[in-house]
Parts: C-alpha cells; sequence; structure tokens
C-alpha cells in the first residue's frame, strides 16, 4: 500500500511538472513572437488583475494596462475595453484600469469597461455585448493566461477575429510565477470540466 502511494505521488509530480513546464514554454513562446498580425484591430480587450489597496494597481495590472495602451498609441487598436470586477477592498479593477488609461493619454471616450466579472470566463463572456460592433480584437493579458482566454473567446464571440498580445513581465518572483502558472494549470482543469 505505501509503495501504490509514493509511486502514485511521483506520477502526480511528474504530470504537474510536465503541465507547468508545458505552460512555461508557451508563455515564452507568446512573449517572444512579434504581434501574429500588424493589422489594426477594432479593439483591444485588456484583462483585468486585482487592485491593491485603495484603488493601486499592481505591477502586473500595470504591465497589461501599459500593453493595451501601446496598441492604442501604435494605431493597432481603435479602443480599450477594459473587463475587470470589483476586489474584496472595494477596488474595481476595469475602472482602476480605465483610470490608468486615461492618465496614459488615452481619451476617455476610446474606453469602454466591463466593471462585473470575477474569472476568465466572465470577462470573456461578459465583455461580448460590449463588443457588438467589433470584428477584430486582441486579447491583452499575461503570456501564460492568453492560451486559456483565447479558447473561451473563440467560445463566445463567434464570427469575431481574435488575436493575442502578451503584456510584459510584471517582475514576479519565481515563487510566485509558479504559483501563478499552478494556478493557471487547475483554471484550464475547471475550464475542461465545465466548458466555463
Amino acid at each position: 500500500m505505501k509503495r501504490l502511494l509514493i509511486v502514485s505521488a511521483i506520477v502526480f509530480l511528474t504530470g504537474w511538472a510536465a503541465a507547468l513546464a508545458q505552460l512555461h514554454l508557451w508563455a515564452l513562446k507568446a512573449e517572444s513572437r512579434p504581434s501574429e498580425n500588424p493589422t489594426p484591430a477594432d479593439i483591444a480587450v485588456v484583462l483585468g488583475n486585482s487592485v491593491n489597496r485603495k484603488g493601486a494597481p499592481n505591477p502586473c495590472l500595470r504591465s497589461r494596462v501599459e500593453a493595451g495602451v501601446a496598441l492604442y498609441r501604435q494605431g493597432l487598436a481603435g479602443g480599450l475595453l477594459m473587463s475587470g470586477g470589483t476586489d474584496g477592498d472595494g477596488s474595481n479593477e476595469a475602472e482602476a484600469m480605465r483610470d490608468m488609461a486615461v492618465s496614459m493619454g488615452v481619451p476617455a471616450d476610446k474606453i469602454r469597461i466591463e466593471p462585473r466579472s470575477e474569472s476568465t470566463y466572465e470577462n470573456i463572456a461578459f465583455s461580448a455585448p460590449l463588443l457588438h460592433d467589433a470584428e477584430q480584437i486582441i486579447i491583452v493579458s499575461d503570456a501564460f493566461h492568453l492560451a486559456r482566454a483565447e479558447w473561451l473567446a473563440k467560445r463566445h464571440w463567434p464570427g469575431k477575429t481574435v488575436r493575442l498580445h502578451a503584456s510584459g513581465s510584471c517582475g514576479d518572483s519565481t515563487p510566485n510565477y509558479l504559483r501563478k502558472l499552478s494556478r493557471e494549470i487547475l483554471a484550464w482543469l475547471k475550464t475542461a470540466a465545465l466548458h466555463r
């Protein structure tokens, strides 16, 4: 019995390590490739991340917003849609992202917000009605997050052309990065099981 537990643990840990490695390699590929298609998109959907106390965006949220703003400034996105709900401290991700983008020079009338989502599934599903007039869409998020976001977008945004844009590094330490990869693997399992 003890031997079976040890073998099971080894198999589980090997599988987990393989999944972490695969997700990390996908993220490295997403970060290193140039924009898939340099033609302008109608809008860039910037996926939220938690906001620190008092509404100050954390480095990962800031990195996503900066990436979306860069696409807008380069003429590669006609506008921005900020998607993210309210955190436990009452800070709203979409509103914080909008305010940050405005402070970076994006006109407020070029920014839409989806302020209710609390998961990647909800980011995509709740953004759909706000994308009725968009055909070409760029999703902006952390590199390791983009594959799942794209999979969900293809299910919820039929007829839309979806491209991906990885935001820059937000200075995560190795343990924090591994935690995020592990969380993303669990999210993939949930997505596969529930189709959301």
